[in-house]
């Protein structure tokens, strides 16, 4: 091979390995943010944004230093300083993710600014690679159109390699540290590439030992999906408590302060859908996606529900107390079914679940039983109903987060089909997080209204653990329940509840979840109702935060 072609191929190498990991290093960058700010189309927006934003202006100034200075070792070095920046991620991130907690500037800033410090300058620098080989690789203005493109095809097919291996294969099976290791360790390899093709010997053997010691440095390095252990708690848990007054999860504030030095994590792992977390305090047990919690479980009594809310969704049964058949979509720690499948021996409980993680750590690390009359699929919620027409009592859609909500289980087209999954008198119960009267509001609004849209009945349980939260623009768990029958009176339900508690003496008492129904009026005006092709969640969920 002569000296040029040998050149050209390094060339390619190196842009094809470069556009690998910008792609890589945006995805993996969902899980440096999603613990600390969820995975919100705002975290989203900032990420693309930003990284889009580097490209352009990577481009722009990698073509005028590569005019300035067209050598070879400025493609190494850009490559090297990005290997670089790479690998300093995992070291900074939790300083400047502590540091704009502190500041909270909003829950559009905060992942917007995060994504500029942290990946700004990445996508800079791996983007001016892509003109510098350009310039290095034209041998005359005559192909100098057919080089360009070629290599900017080269490096976006390196993109869409990168982006399909972290998403599909890294992020699963390394974890995030490991990944942006991955990244350092290939741009260090595409340098060394290139200096050998070019014979700049000095460059090759100081690349060499710069990639034997990183690749050392990945392997030492304990993968961040096993154990955690108390220094990751320590990292984690300080950042939860600032967020907690404007993110509450469904987490209670008493319980709050036993999350700190004591908080032992007892298993981690990046999900295909989330950054999962179980860890213990010295009573409880919790389980955490992303930046907020969504099961707990009583280490000394694994059937009493941790969180007051979990009890509340019993309030299907208050509305249809014949039901036989039970569908929960979505799962967690399974706190709720298996509560359900202990205290009322006569339902059958069926779950579905998103994530395969999810299900096994239900399994493992909160006793949730294995019965043929509790049964768990692994599918999308709606794909789910939209597969199975079989009919149920209750339908209880628990698959809301703090931070974010999917979407597509909240529109009025999604309604019309759990309508029709319904056994006549049916009844839907869904957990939502948000406020019932202020400016925090107007997501809970929305899906009232909305499912007013589609239910003749629709009553508000707003779930109050102490007495400062009867505030209504606090923001607290509210369960809803939508029904084609009429409403009873809360005094009727109260009577029928403890009845039924006679015999089901377990069962949760909901006495003072069925008085508090709210009974204000409910504002509709100034909320859509969601549907498919118009759905603001995420911007209806952080309105009046900032």
């Amino acid at each position: 091979m002569s000296s040029e072609r040998r050149t050209a191929v390094a060339i390619g190498v190196a842009v094809f390995l470069s556009g690998a990991v910008l792609l890589g290093v945006e995805i993996a960058a969902s899980r440096v943010l999603a613990p600390t700010f969820g995975s919100s189309l705002f975290v989203w927006g900032s990420l693309i944004g930003i990284v889009l934003t580097g490209l352009a202006i990577g481009y722009w100034f990698g073509g005028i230093v590569a005019d300035c200075l067209p050598s070879p070792y400025l493609l190494i070095s850009v490559l090297a300083l990005g290997a670089g920046l790479v690998a300093l991620v995992p070291v900074v991130d939790e300083r400047v993710l502590t540091w704009i907690v502190g500041w909270d500037p909003g829950p559009r800033l905060d992942p917007l600014l995060a994504s500029v410090i942290l990946f700004g300058l990445v996508a800079v620098v791996l983007a001016s690679a892509s003109p510098i080989a350009v310039r290095l690789a034209a041998s005359s203005l005559e192909r100098l159109g057919r080089t360009a493109g070629r290599l900017f095809s080269i490096s976006t097919a390196g993109s869409i390699f990168g982006t399909f291996v972290t998403a599909f294969w890294l992020v699963p099976e390394l974890g995030t540290d490991q990944v942006f290791a991955v990244g350092a360790v290939t741009l260090v390899a595409a340098a060394l590439v290139v200096a050998l093709a070019v014979r700049l010997v000095p460059a090759a053997l100081a690349l060499s030992a710069a990639l034997v010691g990183a690749i050392a440095l990945t392997l030492v390095v304990a993968p961040d999906q096993q154990q955690f252990g108390g220094v990751a708690a320590q990292n984690w848990s300080p950042l939860y408590r600032q967020r907690e007054a404007r993110t509450p999860g469904p987490l209670d504030p008493a319980s709050i302060g036993a999350l700190g030095e004591q908080f032992t994590v007892r298993a981690a792992r990046d999900t295909r859908y989330h950054r999962m977390i179980v860890a213990d305090d010295s009573e409880s047990r919790y389980l955490r996606f992303d930046s907020s919690f969504q099961s707990g479980m009583w280490l000394d009594d694994p059937y009493r529900t941790r969180f007051r809310y979990t009890d509340y969704l019993d309030l299907g049964l208050v509305h249809r107390p014949a039901a036989k058949d039970v569908l929960f979509i979505g799962l967690g720690g399974g706190s709720a079914p298996k509560r359900m499948w202990r205290d009322f021996p006569s339902i059958r409980v069926q779950a579905v679940e998103l994530d395969p993680d999810v299900v096994d750590a239900a399994y493992r690390w909160f006793e949730l039983p294995r019965d043929t009359r509790l049964a768990v699929d692994v599918d999308d919620g709606r794909r789910w109903l939209a597969r199975n027409e079989e009919r149920w009592d209750v339908i209880v859609i628990d698959a809301f987060y703090a931070d974010s909500i999917p979407f597509h289980l909240a529109t009025s087209e999604f309604l019309q089909l759990v309508r029709t999954r319904l056994a006549p008198g049916g009844v839907v119960v869904v957990n939502v997080i948000g406020a019932l009267q202020g400016d925090e509001s107007k997501l809970l609004r929305s899906l009232t209204k909305t499912y007013r849209s589609a239910f003749p009945t629709v009553l508000l349980y707003p779930v109050f653990e102490t007495v400062a939260e009867t505030n209504p623009t606090f923001t607290r768990n509210v369960i809803l329940v939508a029904t084609d029958s009429a409403a009873p009176s809360t005094a009727f339900l109260r009577q029928r509840w403890r009845s039924i508690r006679r015999d089901v003496p377990e069962a949760p008492d909901l006495d003072r979840a069925i008085a508090d129904r709210w009974a204000r009026p409910v504002p509709f005006d100034d909320v859509p109702v969601l549907t498919d092709d118009y759905a603001p969640t995420d911007a209806l969920l952080t309105d009046g935060t900032g």
